[in-house]
């Protein structure tokens, strides 16, 4: 994603320079796609701390269920091992799921 964009930016960029003669500032071209690079490379740094932003937020839900999850982990097993003391004792996937909403 945004790695890619700035790599395919910078390489475009680097091959305009390397292929420019003389004064750099007067090949229009080169200066309006240096002016269109640099608009891009900010938006994506911009997105990329939104990213940061959302991966945080993500990570913060996802330890807010982490003992609910652990409970319902350990809840399954148990019923699972249920089955060890008596054959009568054998819950399936969804019998499981009722009993743990």
């Amino acid at each position: 994603g945004f790695k890619i964009t700035l790599k395919t930016l910078e390489d475009d960029l680097l091959s305009r320079l390397s292929s420019a003669s003389g004064n750099f500032l007067g090949d229009t071209a080169l200066v309006e796609n240096l002016e269109t690079t640099k608009q891009t490379a900010a938006e994506v740094e911009k997105k990329v701390q939104e990213a940061k932003v959302t991966e945080v937020e993500i990570n913060e839900a996802r330890e807010h269920y982490r003992p609910a999850a652990a409970r319902a982990s350990l809840l399954y097993f148990v019923m699972n091992d249920l089955s060890k003391v008596h054959p009568m004792y054998q819950f399936s996937l969804k019998a499981f799921s009722i009993v743990f909403r």
